[in-house]
């Protein structure tokens, strides 16, 4: 460190260094004389008076006259402090002086000998009375050391501020006595770091001076010189050959731009469009994803050409290839094929409802008419869908297959999509289907509740239930949970729902509260509630309406619903969390949350994972997890519920390893509220589950 320094600071340093070692040496040597010398004078001054006390406390330590003892000590000299006392041969105190009433002596600290200590807080004297070799009594001084405190303590600081002046002084003169030492050096270093980051081989130094510092520096000038010559030729012919590179990148970047993009709507052609599809199914291919490629054709478009000219239609085809670029994400491809005709390439699709969801803000968004020129352009879209690998593995079957597709929807009558298989238009309208009915599901009553106990391992005892919310429609039957929830979710229709089943729920707790069952029930959150600025207000409300405390509430969020805001998720949830309602999160183990951040949230437990309860003690990479999350909820303090317990092998091994709670068909299977109830009666009387 200390090579690595200018001259300049090293010199100062120097300076400083020796004069402040030495100037330190000194005070410290004039401190310890004077704090030898204060000492002693302080011992003898009370070992004199202590004499002196002696002596004239013989005669009245003979006659046993305290009053003339007391009167003797009183004459002492001592500050507020100290204190002192006068003893007799046998130890008795005959009289003490204790001037604040803090310093009180007992006889204890009779001593029948002359003698001194040095304590940290007092002196201690001890002087015997007596004549002739006769022992009479002991005078006691207890001299406070306080005033010899303050005086080194002020000499310590006054040393300090010396110290601190002679440095400011010192470094004055270091200062001004390096500078006619290292200024010309220190010039010469910054102009060659001046030239070094510049680039400016113009740059002189200032030549002053006949001795070595002045040498170096003509030659250092010198050298600059010969290199500013040599520079200029070289950037002669650099601004000759940069000149015509550029031409030619400019030439060939056109020629590139020309070969793989439309030149009216600037979008990939069929050739970069080709590669495109080409690269994004060698990517699906390594991370096993799936591509989808969408055949896009305007319905009517030469209706548009014919009767308002091909100018209009150019109009209508960049406004279109404008619209469709907002409703693909940045990660896809658009490309114009030609005239009419466009293709979207999605990426890293994972199943067939991610496609739909894009395919539907298309087909809406042209709902809305083109305001093109002095025209108003109503207009279509006929849409063919394909997918990699399940319509092809290359380029040219999947376009072949989204064209078909494109054309089985206009026979369709156009404005519309059509998938290539006919199992995937199955899906699609079954989609459509469920979305349809599912808009009058809670209207009608065809939503109702079912409630899956928990049951608390270390006290075998049900504290608690999760509520999950079931579809039985008249004419689908009944619809599975993972069927219509993620269509609830695409089409908003999860809010109406998610209120419904807090409403019903904190109804379920008011009846339970009037049979005498207490129980906690557990509510799960959907994205679109936690995003409601008033979801503690709503929450709040309904508990007052139905008088339902607020400790028999559960809310479960998912993992990854915290992670997408999380100062959002921690305001919202610490709403709740004043309302002593407990949070726990929903799949734990399947997001991307951490440490740090889970200590963030004000949370009351986790919720394992069915997926790793599954292969539990069957797989060591599960039973890893599923052991590392117990251990992390332990040391945040939180609770470990594990979901979807199955065997008595897994309620088992999640017993040992000091797991709270467990649900799953292996305790109960999920019932409707009146067999709830009564399971949870038959429980409490102990009719159930002695231990599991």
């Amino acid at each position: 460190m200390y090579w690595n320094r200018s001259i300049k600071n090293r010199l100062i340093t120097i300076i400083l260094s020796i004069c402040m070692s030495s100037l330190s040496i000194g005070l410290f040597a004039i401190g310890i004389s004077f704090y030898n010398a204060y000492k002693e004078s302080m011992i003898a001054d009370s070992i004199t008076q202590a004499r002196l006390l002696a002596e004239h406390a013989q005669t009245a330590v003979t006659s046993d006259n305290q009053q003339d003892v007391r009167r003797i000590l009183d004459s002492a000299v001592m500050d507020s402090h100290s204190s002192a006392a006068i003893f007799d041969a046998i130890g008795q105190k005959l009289a003490m002086r204790d001037n604040d009433g803090s310093n009180y002596i007992s006889e204890a600290e009779y001593k029948n000998i002359s003698q001194y200590y040095w304590g940290p807080q007092y002196l201690y004297v001890w002087e015997t009375i007596g004549a002739d070799g006769n022992f009479l009594g002991v005078v006691y001084l207890k001299m406070s050391t306080a005033a010899f405190d303050d005086k080194i303590r002020t000499y310590a600081i006054s040393s300090f501020m010396i110290l601190i002046v002679l440095f400011v002084v010192i470094y004055l003169a270091a200062f001004r006595l390096q500078t006619s030492i290292s200024q010309r050096l220190v010039e010469l270093d910054r102009i060659s770091r001046e030239v070094d980051s510049s680039g400016n081989y113009s740059i002189r130094v200032p030549s002053s001076g006949e001795d070595e510092i002045g040498s170096l520096a003509r030659s250092f000038n010198q050298m600059l010189e010969t290199i500013e010559e040599n520079q200029l030729e070289r950037d002669k012919a650099n601004e000759a050959l940069h000149l015509n590179r550029h031409r030619l990148e400019r030439a060939v970047k056109d020629l590139q731009y020309l070969a793989n993009y439309d030149s009216l709507t600037q979008l990939p052609n069929r050739a970069l469009c080709m590669d495109r599809i080409k690269y994004a199914l060698k990517g699906a291919a390594r991370s096993n994803t799936k591509v989808a490629v969408l055949f896009l054709d305007l319905d009517h478009f030469k209706d548009v050409n014919d009767s308002l000219g091909h100018a209009v239609g150019d109009q209508l085809l960049k406004a279109t290839s404008q619209r469709l670029l907002e409703k693909i994400r940045s990660e896809d491809t658009l490309a114009r094929l030609g005239g009419d005709e466009f293709v979207i390439i999605l990426n890293h699709i994972k199943n067939t409802e991610n496609i739909i969801d894009i395919v539907e803000k298309i087909v809406i968004s042209f709902e809305q008419p083109f305001k093109l020129s002095n025209y108003q352009v109503n207009t279509t879209v006929s849409i063919g869908i394909c997918s990699y690998p399940h319509d092809g593995l290359d380029v040219d079957s999947l376009m072949k297959a989204a064209d078909a597709a494109m054309y089985k929807a206009k026979e369709l009558g156009r404005n519309t999509y059509e998938f290539y298989q006919s199992d995937l238009n199955q899906l699609a309208n079954r989609r459509h289907q469920l979305a349809n009915e599912l808009r009058s599901a809670v209207k009608n009553g065809e939503i109702h509740l079912v409630f899956q106990p928990q049951l608390n391992l270390p006290q075998n005892k049900v504290t608690g239930a999760e509520v999950l919310v079931r579809w039985s429609n008249p004419v689908l039957g009944s619809i599975s949970p993972a069927e219509f929830i993620p269509v609830a979710e695409s089409t908003g229709l999860i809010k109406e729902i998610g209120d419904w089943v807090l409403e019903n729920t904190c109804k379920v707790l008011a009846s339970c509260l009037d049979e005498g069952l207490e129980i906690r029930l557990a509510v799960n959150l959907s994205a679109i509630q936690f995003k409601q600025a008033d979801l503690a207000v709503q929450i709040a409300e309904t508990l007052k309406k139905y008088r339902v405390p607020a400790r028999c509430l559960e809310v479960e969020i998912t993992e990854s619903m915290l992670m997408r805001d999380v100062n959002q998720a921690i305001e919202v949830l610490e709403k709740i969390k004043e309302m002593q309602i407990r949070i726990a999160i929903d799949d734990f183990g399947t997001g991307y949350s951490s440490l740090a951040y889970l200590r963030r949230f004000p949370l009351d437990a986790l919720k394992i994972d069915q997926s790793f309860v599954d292969e539990l003690v069957v797989d060591n990479d599960d039973t890893a997890i599923t052991l590392a999350i117990i251990s992390m909820a332990k040391s945040l303090r939180l609770e470990v519920i594990a979901e979807g317990v199955e065997t008595l092998q897994q309620l088992e091994f999640l017993r040992q390893n000091n797991c709270d709670d467990i649900q799953g068909y292996y305790f109960s299977r999920p019932i409707p509220e009146e067999e709830f109830k009564t399971f949870l009666r038959q429980h409490q009387l102990g009719k159930t589950f002695p231990q599991l």
